[in-house]
């Protein structure tokens, strides 16, 4: 069962919405106290009666090869692995579905997902929605009348991926920057990135790796300004609104909801 908690609204234009949510899977938890539950005990044959023996044929004290308890331990310690990201892949999936018809109620919408193709749409409105999510987060952005692009990374972009990925005259502007502005605009363009990638479908690479030179420049002021009352998304202060235009795209808004690392093309 997934479970959402401190979900966050916002509403970014009077056609454009999106919802943040924090996941709990149950599911993970169960798990995890049944493997705990199986390696902390191990059954001793000589403990057994003839007859009960024969009915312990299956027990994986009897596996031929003899595990040790720190080898099974470690054989358990895996699969719960393995389990754990299989099990935090599904929540993911469910999670946003999940948050996306919570948001839906929200705007008074009775509508359900068409995943046919790509963008996402509702099915009888024919509204535009993108997912994303990242670790225990997830997001869902809305739009009435175009494609649109959310993205979280709640963890930071190591400058060594963005070297891999970025083009060359982005990481020339980027590497003038001292380390702490670097690293916090290295995220917030590969936010802005991963966002137009879903807008656009462009494979990863490309969509990364694509230079534009006026977007890093526009961070790189856009963070030294203050901040001005107008530049406030409605109904959420942590929300900065910025108006942009890229170099191979039509003008487009960002949001920046940095309360909760998530970025917002739309």
């Amino acid at each position: 069962m997934i479970l959402l908690n401190d979900i966050h609204y916002t509403q970014l234009t009077a056609t454009h919405y999106c919802a943040i949510g924090r996941l709990e899977s149950t599911a993970a938890q169960l798990w995890i106290n049944y493997s705990t539950a199986i390696y902390t005990f191990a059954l001793s044959a000589s403990s057994l009666d003839n007859n009960s023996l024969s009915l312990q044929t299956f027990h994986l004290v009897q596996h031929p090869h003899n595990l040790l308890a720190s080898e099974f331990t470690s054989l358990a310690s895996t699969q719960q692995t393995l389990l754990n990201k299989k099990v935090k892949r599904q929540s993911q999936r469910t999670g946003v579905r999940l948050l996306l018809n919570k948001l839906l109620v929200q705007l008074g919408i009775v509508d359900t997902l068409d995943e046919s193709a790509f963008p996402y749409r509702l099915k009888n409105h024919r509204h535009y929605v993108c997912f994303s999510h990242s670790g225990d987060t997830v997001a869902v952005a809305l739009s009435y009348d175009s494609a649109i692009g959310i993205d979280i990374e709640v963890n930071s972009v190591a400058w060594q991926v963005a070297k891999r990925f970025y083009h060359p005259s982005e990481i020339a502007m980027l590497e003038q920057l001292s380390l702490d502005k670097r690293d916090y605009l290295v995220r917030l363009l590969w936010q802005i990135k991963e966002s137009l990638i879903k807008i656009n479908q462009t494979t990863l690479a490309a969509g990364l790796g694509r230079a534009d030179l006026p977007l890093v420049q526009m961070l790189i002021e856009y963070d030294s300004a203050d901040n001005s009352a107008d530049n406030i998304v409605k109904n959420n202060s942590s929300a900065r609104k910025l108006f942009i235009k890229l170099s191979q795209d039509a003008q487009r808004r960002v949001a920046y909801i940095s309360n909760y690392q998530t970025i917002v093309v739309f």
